[in-house]
């Protein structure tokens, strides 16, 4: 059972979170979303295996192990998520999945839910600590375990109250795979079983492409790709990029969020900068300073054809971006110092001399400047990081034996791991 506090928190805020469920339901969510949020119309099981992602991020990180467990079960594999976004991703990345919201925190959610769906494991991707749930599946003999685990040094830093209630939901864990030893160290501290958790890599490493996925635009001239930036990075990239001596390269900006396109285009004309707009289909020409990419879905055709990649929301405090989308395709990777989210894949790159990080614009516009004029630091840079890449794929074979141990009766060692 939770502890007094958590449970007596979960009933103050049961009501405003039923209410919230209402309205996000009626925005995308539908009524299949409230009804499941609150336990009810649930897939009937059993299942095998049941993996639960909150969203998109994690559903994206998951997919490959989700694939590879389907095929070692031989059925469907139960994935639930917090958000209608991220059961879009699922289903498209996994259509053999079998789709249903989590539950809300509450008891009654939550003891409906695992009645309906009858898993006989499960497993929770990254950060999701849910007191209520953990209890249920502890009290339905639910074999869980965390995969891909993570936790910030905020959690750390929660109420005594609140740490406690995550340390007996940890307690219901049997195994934790960890992210890298950092985040081992830190499920540690908060009280899970030093024997259940472990290192065991980052599962990203398992979805990245050998290649980058199709042909690079062509834009009829080099380029050094600033992806997925956030607001006011747009700006501190393209100021960076107008003290460089470019020559003919080209600056690519692809914003994180394309819908916000147009207001970027006019603080990138304020500058008095020529800028072609891809979602209007204009060409570059020689004057043309920045190609703005504001286009979805396009972004992996642009990895492998770029002299270096900046990924963005790190010049700005947003934590980050993937930088290892870039490292794979073998790209020189730079990087600004908001990259909390990414911190241990920044300094795996760093490390092995694939990543550039800097402190701010001047330094960023120093960066251009240097790898556009030394082709031999560019090339080195981009076999270091495709290198780190490569050491780690194979992470989804590790997962799948670890995982395989833990739950024998379910992951049948017997059958060789199936990548995917």
């Amino acid at each position: 059972m939770a502890p007094l506090p958590y449970r007596l928190l979960v009933r103050l805020a049961a009501l405003p979170a039923a209410g919230y469920t209402v309205v996000r339901a009626g925005r995308d969510g539908g009524g299949r979303y409230l009804r499941q949020r609150l336990g009810y119309g649930l897939p009937s099981g059993p299942f095998p295996v049941w993996l639960h992602c909150a969203s998109v991020v994690e559903v994206q990180a998951a997919a490959p192990l989700v694939r590879a467990l389907g095929e070692r079960v031989g059925a469907p594999v139960l994935v639930t998520t917090s958000t209608p976004t991220g059961a879009a991703v699922l289903a498209r990345e996994c259509p053999a999945a079998v789709h249903a919201y989590l539950p809300l925190d509450l008891p009654g959610a939550v003891r409906r839910f695992l009645a309906r769906t009858r898993p006989a494991c499960g497993l929770v991707v990254e950060t999701e600590l849910w007191p209520n749930l953990f209890a249920a599946c502890r009290a339905r003999g639910v074999p869980l375990a965390i995969v891909n685990g993570r936790l910030s040094p905020r959690t750390l830093e929660a109420p005594a109250w609140l740490r406690r209630a995550y340390a007996r939901a940890l307690a219901a864990v049997g195994l934790c795979l960890a992210r890298s030893a950092e985040d081992a160290e830190r499920f540690r501290r908060l009280g899970m079983d030093p024997h259940r958790v472990r290192p065991a890599g980052n599962l990203k490493y398992a979805r990245l492409p050998d290649a980058p996925e199709g042909a690079a635009p062509v834009v009829g001239r080099p380029y050094v790709l600033a992806a997925s930036t956030r607001e006011g990075e747009e700006l501190m990239v393209a100021r960076a990029w107008a003290g460089v001596d470019a020559g003919a390269t080209l600056l690519v900006i692809a914003p994180r969020h394309p819908e916000r396109g147009r207001g970027i285009e006019t603080e990138l004309r304020g500058l008095g900068l020529e800028v072609a707009v891809r979602s209007r289909g204009e060409a570059v020409i020689a004057a043309t300073d920045v190609y703005l990419a504001d286009t979805l879905g396009e972004l992996g055709r642009f990895w492998g054809g770029a002299a270096a990649v900046f990924m963005g929301g790190s010049l700005v405090p947003k934590g980050g971006h993937n930088v290892l989308e870039p490292a794979a395709a073998g790209r020189a990777v730079v990087t600004g110092p908001h990259t909390e989210n990414f911190a241990e894949e920044v300094a795996a790159l760093a490390e092995a001399g694939g990543l550039w990080q800097v402190d701010g614009e001047a330094e960023l516009g120093e960066a251009f400047e240097r790898l556009l004029g030394d082709a031999g630091l560019r090339a080195r840079m981009g076999e270091a990081a495709q290198g780190v890449v490569t050491a780690r794929r194979g992470v989804l074979d590790d997962y799948l034996a670890a995982l395989a141990g833990w739950c024998p009766e379910v992951l049948d060692p017997g059958r060789p791991p199936q990548s995917s």
